[in-house]
């Protein structure tokens, strides 16, 4: 496994959130419960990912559209970042799920 470093994580983070939001079946990002699936980067905060140091796994946070089964679009997520990580452990958090063609938080 390719663990990446402290300077490497900010532009994997991004690289990370990139693939995740082009899949049909992820609506957006998501922060967990508390907010804090996140990647601090200079001047902002990407919210829904964050890589962790070391044995740290790889944490997503994901609102899904219901539009293909939950294990499915997870097991999806879970290979393509593992695979952009060296084959890093990644746990996924399903915030939230919505109906495909439904306003999300900001469209309403």
């Amino acid at each position: 496994m390719t663990v990446p470093t402290a300077a490497e994580a900010p532009s994997l983070a991004e690289r990370i959130a990139a693939v995740v939001t082009s899949h049909p079946s992820v609506a957006r990002l998501h922060g967990g419960i508390f907010g804090d699936v996140a990647t601090y980067l200079p001047g902002r905060r990407l919210t829904g990912v964050r890589v962790g140091e070391g044995d740290e796994p790889v944490e997503l946070g994901v609102v899904l559209l219901l539009d293909r089964p939950i294990p499915e679009v997870v097991r999806d997520l879970r290979t393509a970042v593992s695979g952009m990580c060296g084959g890093a452990a990644v746990d996924i958090i399903v915030g939230d799920v919505a109906l495909p063609g439904e306003p999300g938080p900001t469209d309403r």
